[in-house]
């Protein structure tokens, strides 16, 4: 069987590519060196830097290489190991209500109608608050003495827990202020994703008797699982990013019940400036980040060659 030669256009286009090659260098290579001096080269210099011993407060210098010490300290210290236990949780319990939450949002507010659209609208308030306000404003709402929160609790009879000076109550104000912000982002998201889908999918779907319930698993669900699964990944990691929730609503108190993974790492580099231990638990949180954007997209392309 003869072999067939690309097409005349396709051939042109090869040509092409291999005659403009360097130009495409030349005009690509100002913004790869603005990527490599604004984040290689901290990376870079910060992963260095986690393997030497260095606090600013007693050396403007650093001491040298410690090799792992810095990593050894920070895995077998109570405060590090408290504050991933307090991110797993906050960023678990959070996300899960956020993405159950929003979907059912989103389906009750899919519409054009003027009292929908005024609906959303009204719901996706919280989500353009500075996140700095939000917690400032909640920290007053969840004041025990002179909070809204307690106030309205009190005329149903119910007595107000110490919100921000219980150590259990802390963690639950935090990822209740985490779930207020960040749950019209899944509404939007998923609402977007609902009105995607084609119409005449779900028409043949009732056509052939199927209830509500079995379009929804059977073809809304396959079709916004990707969209679903990404969504998770976004607010997996912002949540995990957040500092100023925890500054301004609580500042890691009472104790260390409400530290973070960030929070420890803003005090541990910029309050203690301890600079190597600061870097080191960054790249360790970069090292997980990663391990989570891979497992999502290994689990987006399963999802898709299904």
């Amino acid at each position: 069987m003869a072999i067939r030669s690309p097409p005349a256009g396709q051939r042109r286009r090869k040509r092409r590519l291999s005659h403009d090659w360097p130009w495409y260098l030349l005009f690509i290579l100002p913004a790869f060196v603005v990527v490599v001096a604004v984040q290689f080269y901290p990376l870079a210099y910060s992963l260095l830097l986690s393997f030497q011993d260095w606090t600013l407060t007693a050396s403007q210098a650093t001491e040298g290489f410690n090799g792992l010490e810095n990593f050894r300290k920070l895995l077998s210290g109570n405060v590090f190991s408290r504050s991933v236990r307090n991110s797993a949780i906050i960023t678990g319990a959070a996300v899960l209500v956020e993405m159950v939450l929003g979907m059912a949002l989103a389906y009750l507010t899919v519409g054009s109608s003027w009292l929908i659209r005024s609906v959303r609208t009204v719901l996706i308030l919280p989500m353009v608050i500075a996140p700095v306000a939000a917690g400032t404003l909640w920290r007053m709402m969840l004041n025990s003495r002179a909070g809204l929160v307690n106030h309205l609790l009190g005329f149903v009879g119910i007595d107000g827990p110490q919100w921000l000076a219980s150590a259990e109550w802390a963690l639950v104000s935090v990822i209740l202020v985490d779930i207020w912000i960040a749950t019209p982002f899944v509404l939007l998201v998923v609402a977007a994703g609902i009105t995607s889908i084609p119409g005449d999918l779900k028409e043949a779907a009732y056509i052939d008797g199927a209830s509500r319930r079995q379009v929804f698993l059977r073809i809304e669900l396959p079709l916004l699982a990707p969209l679903l699964l990404l969504t998770v990944m976004y607010r997996t990691l912002d949540s995990l990013l957040s500092l100023d929730t925890v500054f301004t609503l609580t500042l890691g108190g009472p104790g260390y019940s409400t530290y973070t993974l960030t929070y420890f790492i803003y005090t541990l580099g910029l309050k203690s400036f301890n600079l190597g231990q600061a870097a080191a638990a960054s790249w360790m949180f970069m090292l997980f980040a990663g391990s989570v954007i891979g497992l999502t997209f290994w689990m987006q392309q399963r999802l898709q060659s299904r």
